[in-house]
């Protein structure tokens, strides 16, 4: 039988065998399914990690649906039919998925896939992720049960309402500031100006005399010569 094995818990202040562990079996982040066989080696590693991480046996259809919603190729590309054809000598992927659990072929022989599911938290949240399954919580071997936990996780979780954005304020056109002019040097104070004299008024010359008429000539008496 194949196990799939799901980390829970964060490994933070976690002993380093316990995060050495969880590095071997490629869990490094919560949330994260892999498929280990049902062997003595794994069941040793599966008991460090046990306070970190639940398991249990997957079952066909569960196996073939967590393919077909997680199964991840490289550059993300999904696992379908065509490429089960393509690439194993299996019909479909139902075949594929039901060899997987039988143990007669690996999951990570199918050509360029991640060996990683990434899963969603369950809707309801876990039981108690520090409490074994036995002891009412989520952690441990938990058997068969572990189809029921891996149904929930692949349902995507419900969306929130989002609310109508608020309308941004238009953008406010900052015009570039002038460089501030350099402010010239005070010009020195000029001296008071002496307040203009006034001027007297220009005496008006005398006029001449007036001109006396020439003297008339004495007439000559006629018959004297001059």
């Amino acid at each position: 039988m194949i196990r799939a094995v799901i980390r829970l818990r964060s490994s933070i202040n976690a002993n380093p065998d316990v995060r050495l562990t969880l590095q071997s079996l490629r869990l490094n982040r919560v949330n994260h399914c892999v498929l280990i066989p049902d062997s003595n080696t794994y069941n040793g590693m599966l008991q460090t990690a046990k306070d970190y991480i639940t398991w249990g046996e997957i079952k066909t259809d569960v196996l073939t649906n967590m393919i077909i919603k997680r199964g991840r190729l490289e550059g993300d590309r999904p696992v379908t039919n065509q490429y089960i054809k393509e690439n194993t000598k299996h019909e479909s992927l139902i075949k594929f998925a039901e060899a997987v659990t039988s143990g007669t072929c690996k999951y990570t022989d199918l050509k360029e896939v991640k060996p990683i599911f990434r899963l969603h938290p369950p809707r309801q949240g876990f039981e108690g992720i520090k409490r074994s399954f036995n002891d009412r919580g989520s952690l441990g071997y938990r058997g068969e049960a572990i189809n029921d936990l891996i149904l929930k996780m692949l349902d995507a979780p419900a969306k929130k309402k989002e609310k109508p954005a608020k309308k941004s304020p238009a953008p406010i056109t900052v015009m570039p500031q002038e460089a501030p002019k350099k402010a010239k040097p005070a010009a020195a104070p000029k001296k008071a100006e002496k307040p203009a004299e006034k001027k007297s008024p220009a005496k008006k010359a005398p006029t001449d005399a007036p001109k006396k008429a020439p003297a008339k000539k004495a007439a000559t008496p006629k018959g004297e010569s001059k």
